[in-house]
């Protein structure tokens, strides 16, 4: 499958995950939320009336009494309406009860209502009427049917919470299942995300590190890597156009080889026989020669000289960037390679009256370097100092240690260099462009292979200036 097809169905699975865990939460939800409905609309109003009942019941009782001792219409209407009051409340609580368990219990307390509404009607009607009737067998009867009534009533309570209780417990049973189920889901959904993002990445990331260890090969000049990625489809694309780039490498290295070769041949060979041949016209070999031919054939000489000089520079620059330049790193006496670079620069340091002055700390251990090219990079940036330096000044060479590096830093007393140029002076063939300055310029290569050899020791270089008050380049190799 290709990367877009495996991003897309893992993306799927973990939706229909939480899509599921979703779901399952509402559905419980919708559970509590219905016996939490049930709780309001039935068993709490059930109760309620259950209690309104047993006061209205208490009334009839209390009006239809003091009406048999006192005789008074005016209380047997205070009954009639407690009675209203009560069919009411019975009626409603018959709707409201929510099982047969209550609903018998609310029939029961119904009957027994009715037999002491019908025994009180009988008796008033004796009572109007002024005839005798057996008053203790009503009362016994009334209170037969009260008490039934109020038993009733009390045990409907008693049920009515017994069925809150077992909805509570089973509300609550129903809501750690949920949040157990809940929490495996979510688990779930976290491993399985998990997984599938990482069999997802790994499919992804594996190719992407053999395709990373192969370009170190190549950045190490082996080109006969031949990579093979058969999944995804797109990585096989990669492998596919690396492999033709390898090959191409490959051709482009072996022309470099042959044009590097070249160069140290048809271009030194012949410059080199140039300064041979001025320098024994100079000593007269071929005849006497005139003061006149002699500066010509000087200006010749210092012209061979400075293009070997840039012919060399451009070579090592061209094998640094191709990463064919050879390091041979030994343990290294760096204060003795910065005299030696110092010594080399001196004449043409007294040629414009320049004083070079260099310090170092004492006792600065010996580190792995390069002895030839760090005196190259020395050299070239002690000559750059001297080069920009106008005449009669001065060019300083410290040399200190820090807790992980020792760093050489050369500053000169040159015109400066611009703030916007200060990063770009380490490219290739970049010159600082300030129109005042009266000062020899560079071919632009030397800074740049400074730069090089830093970092191939896994060191850095970096240049500090002000404008009118000269320049300070520093070199750091690790200790």
């Amino acid at each position: 499958m290709t990367i877009f097809s495996r991003l897309v169905i893992g993306y799927v699975i973990i939706f229909a995950l939480v899509v599921a865990a979703n779901i399952f939460a509402l559905n419980q939800l919708r559970q509590v939320n219905r016996v939490t409905r049930s709780f309001l609309t039935a068993d709490s109003r059930l109760l309620d009336l259950q209690k309104k009942m047993s006061d209205s019941l208490l009334e009839q009782i209390r009006f239809e009494k003091k009406f048999v001792l006192m005789k008074d219409t005016a209380l047997l209407e205070q009954f009639q309406k407690a009675k209203i009051a009560f069919n009411n409340e019975f009626q409603e609580a018959m709707v409201v009860a929510d099982s047969g368990v209550l609903r018998d219990l609310l029939y029961d307390v119904g009957q027994a209502q009715a037999r002491y509404e019908a025994l009180v009607t009988r008796e008033a009607t004796f009572v109007k009427d002024g005839r005798y009737y057996d008053a203790a067998f009503f009362s016994t009867q009334k209170d037969d049917a009260t008490t039934m009534a109020l038993n009733n009533l009390k045990e409907l309570r008693e049920t009515n919470r017994r069925h809150m209780y077992d909805k509570m417990r089973h509300l609550d049973m129903a809501t750690r299942h949920a949040r157990s189920v809940s929490v495996a889901t979510i688990i779930a959904s976290v491993v399985i995300g998990v997984l599938v993002s990482v069999l997802i990445t790994r499919s992804i990331v594996k190719p992407l590190g053999i395709m990373k260890r192969k370009t170190r090969d190549i950045a190490k000049g082996n080109f006969e890597t031949i990579m093979t990625l058969p999944s995804p489809p797109e990585m096989t694309e990669v492998a596919t156009a690396f492999n033709a780039m390898c090959v191409r490498l490959k051709e482009v290295d072996k022309i470099k080889s042959e044009f590097f070769s070249l160069m140290s041949h048809e271009l030194r060979t012949p410059l080199t026989s140039i300064r041979e041949g001025t320098t024994l016209l100079l000593e007269g070999v071929g005849g006497q020669v005139t003061e006149q031919q002699k500066r010509l054939l000087t200006i010749i000489s210092e012209e061979d000289r400075r293009l070997i000089e840039m012919v060399n520079s451009l070579l090592d620059l061209s094998k640094m960037e191709a990463g064919m330049m050879t390091y041979n790193f030994v343990e290294g006496d760096l204060v003795t390679v910065l005299k030696q670079a110092v010594h080399e620069i001196e004449p043409l340091a007294r040629s414009k009256n320049i004083t070079v002055e260099g310090e170092a700390e004492k006792k600065l251990p010996p580190i792995q370097i390069d002895v030839e090219k760090v005196r190259q990079a020395l050299r070239n940036l002690i000559a750059n100092a001297v080069k920009f330096t106008p005449d009669g000044g001065f060019v300083k060479v410290a040399c200190r240690r820090n807790s992980k590096s020792v760093e050489i830093s050369v500053s000169d007393t040159g015109p400066g260099i611009p703030r916007e140029d200060l990063q770009r002076i380490f490219e290739k063939y970049h010159q600082v462009n300030n129109g005042n300055s009266p000062y020899a310029k560079g071919t632009g290569l030397g800074l740049a292979i400074v730069h090089h050899i830093a970092v191939a020791h896994g060191g850095t270089v970096w240049a500090e200036s002000e404008l009118g008050h000269g320049s300070t380049f520093t070199l750091s190799l690790p200790a």
